[in-house]
């Protein structure tokens, strides 16, 4: 089988050599689609989703090769976050897994890391760049790589084709809700059709080449359903020629642009919950005159809460305008202190949001 591969390969570079035709004019695509682990997504509150992230390139007819995927960088769709937890699925550090691991070794590199595996995927490649050469077969194992110095959440993603009997290790970072994934030089100078990673997935069962896995973090991704009902996706690619033996960039790169892809959803506008209300102050206030308190509400619901105002005793009131679910707002207070000279006087605080309430207090001294 690998003598009769091996001659294809001769072959088809042997075709490149002679070819008149030049790869170029690619178009490409690139979509997202999300659902949510259970129940439904909401417009403001983030919750456990799946999520599938495609990369295409496509070739006009009339070219025999194909300009090799370089990067990707694609924008999702706002709300969506990656949210790595070292205690579902440890961190897979270079000490485990890096260039030097033996990629060839599908069983090896999984077992390297088989807690971190955070999504699975497969891809397709044209062997030797030549669009008459498709290779279907390739997987991906995507593990969890932790945060980078920045604080984005890391990626490493594992390819293999049992085709090539060759494997590749990309690195994917999200940053300001762009996935940036680097491709290196893919096996026999191949070009990417396409790569499809499914978080967490419904996993990756290849008994042929000894992998069988799946997303081990049902919350690695979060998502929302804006009011709009649009989840929008957008994408550029970096496609150029690299040197097959060294890396080398020959001649110059080009960025082309995905055209923007919508996925209509619906989301519920959930309910707002205000927790506890937290109040800092002035440890004393003269009798009669107002004192300035710091007033924290949080939104603990799933729904935002709306035109958010803060009450006291004494007459203090302010406004917080919208709190989003699982965020907080400090509203400033001023409010009439009463009470006999030397004595405690206990301001109340209420804050509400339509119907939703929630009270705080605090004691201060009367001088």
């Amino acid at each position: 089988m690998k003598k009769v591969f091996a001659i294809a390969v001769a072959a088809v570079m042997s075709l490149l050599m002679v070819s008149t035709a030049q790869a170029g004019n690619e178009t490409v695509t690139a979509s997202t689609t999300i659902s949510p682990q259970k129940g439904s997504l909401y417009q403001a509150y983030p919750t456990s989703a799946n999520l599938t992230i495609r990369a295409d390139v496509v070739v006009p007819d009339a070219e025999t090769t194909v300009t090799p995927m370089k990067n990707t960088l694609i924008r999702f769709p706002d709300g969506l976050s990656f949210n790595p937890n070292s205690k579902v699925t440890p961190t897979c550090g270079n000490d485990k897994l890096n260039a030097q691991s033996p990629l060839g070794t599908p069983t090896a590199i999984v077992n390297a890391c088989a807690d971190s595996v955070v999504g699975t995927g497969t891809s397709a490649i044209y062997l030797a760049r030549f669009k008459a050469n498709l290779l279907k077969d390739p997987i991906l194992v995507i593990f969890n790589a932790g945060v980078s110095k920045s604080g984005n959440p890391m990626i490493k993603i594992y390819g293999f084709s049992k085709g090539t009997g060759v494997g590749i290790l990309m690195t994917g970072e999200l940053k300001n809700g762009i996935l940036d994934v680097a491709i290196p030089v893919v096996s026999y100078d191949s070009a990417v059709q396409y790569y499809q990673f499914d978080i967490p997935g419904t996993g990756l069962d290849r008994p042929d080449i000894g992998v069988s896995t799946a997303g081990k973090d049902p919350n690695y991704v979060e998502a929302i359903c804006p009011a709009s009902g649009k989840l929008l996706t957008s994408a550029e690619f970096v496609l150029g020629q690299r040197d097959a033996a060294t890396g080398a960039d020959i001649g110059a790169a080009v960025t082309v642009k995905a055209p923007q892809t919508t996925q209509k959803c619906k989301g519920s506008a959930g309910k707002a919950k205000l927790g506890g209300v937290k109040v800092k102050g002035p440890k004393s206030v003269k009798s009669g005159a107002k004192g300035s308190f710091k007033v924290t509400v949080k939104n603990t619901g799933t729904g935002v809460a709306k035109g958010v105002t803060v009450t006291a005793t004494g007459g203090g009131k302010g406004k917080g305008g919208n709190i989003n679910p699982g965020a907080s707002k400090t509203i400033t207070v001023k409010t009439k202190v009463s009470g006999r000279k030397g004595g405690k006087a206990t301001i109340k605080f209420t804050a509400k949001a339509g119907n939703v309430k929630a009270t705080g207090k605090t004691k201060v001294s009367v001088k």
